[in-house]
């Protein structure tokens, strides 16, 4: 995450970083820091569809330069942002986050029971635990620092089997007994090459299936042009069969 700060920290400064994702395999890819500083207009079709969600107490983890946090709050929502790396806490502070903390959120949360209404996981950073076992964890960490009308809106991708390139890394990882969408990922920055981390992406009946398990279901999906172009959920906590019957459903 040091690499991602600097890159954050001089685009900040400078209006220009050049990063770059590297997949152990040798896939490149140049990322586009800018993103990181958008505004609410500009913001991916399918971030802006799950943000109408947004209500209450608000969680933002993995806040970066704070773009989600600044656009609810300007809605009047209140939000606590989360970082791993103290610097980028720092960049979200002095862009004018007014709460922002660090903490990792792969990790006990250092909140009360039910203390949020909604968390946001943008920019992929569902799969930020980087396995399955992390996931349900959070999943669950998630489901105890959230009040009963507590929601999770979240992006991620279908691990692409369209592309040769990603299918062949797919069915590697396949055969070594990884998760698919298990991908193993550096930064590189100013000719530095950070520590390799693990990013996990899911199909959404594959999310579907792991969200039941730790009691949230899927109340809606909002896809970019396909699936594997990324989507957004709007999570909810399973109601019981009780309060479905109190309310109509069943």
């Amino acid at each position: 995450m040091d690499l991602f700060a600097d890159a954050l920290w001089q685009f900040f400064e400078t209006g220009r970083a050049d990063l770059w994702i590297e997949r152990e395999d040798g896939y490149l890819r140049r990322e586009d820091v800018a993103w990181y500083f958008t505004t609410a207009r500009d913001f991916p079709a399918h971030e802006r569809a799950a943000l109408e969600f947004a209500r209450g107490r608000v969680l933002d983890i993995g806040c970066g330069a704070g773009r989600h946090a600044l656009a609810l709050h300007r809605r009047g929502l209140r939000v606590t942002a989360l970082d791993l790396s103290p610097r980028i806490v720092e960049l979200a502070r002095a862009r004018g986050v007014q709460d922002a903390r660090v903490a990792n959120a792969c990790r006990a949360l250092p909140f009360r029971d039910g203390e949020f209404d909604t968390t946001i996981l943008f920019g992929n950073n569902l799969g930020l635990g980087g396995t399955l076992p992390k996931l349900r964890a959070l999943l669950r960490e998630l489901h105890r620092v959230t009040s009963p009308r507590g929601r999770i809106l979240a992006t991620t991708r279908q691990p692409s089997t369209t592309n040769p390139a990603h299918r062949a890394y797919l069915q590697q990882n396949s055969a070594r007994g990884r998760a698919p969408g298990q991908l193993r990922l550096r930064l590189i920055f100013d000719r530095a090459r950070g520590a390799w981390f693990d990013l996990l992406l899911l199909a959404p009946t594959e999310l579907m299936q792991i969200a039941a398990k730790e009691k949230w279901e899927l109340a809606r999906v909002f896809p970019l042009e396909n699936f594997e172009a990324g989507y957004a959920v709007v999570m909810e906590k399973t109601k019981s069969r009780k309060e479905k019957t109190r309310r109509g459903k069943i």
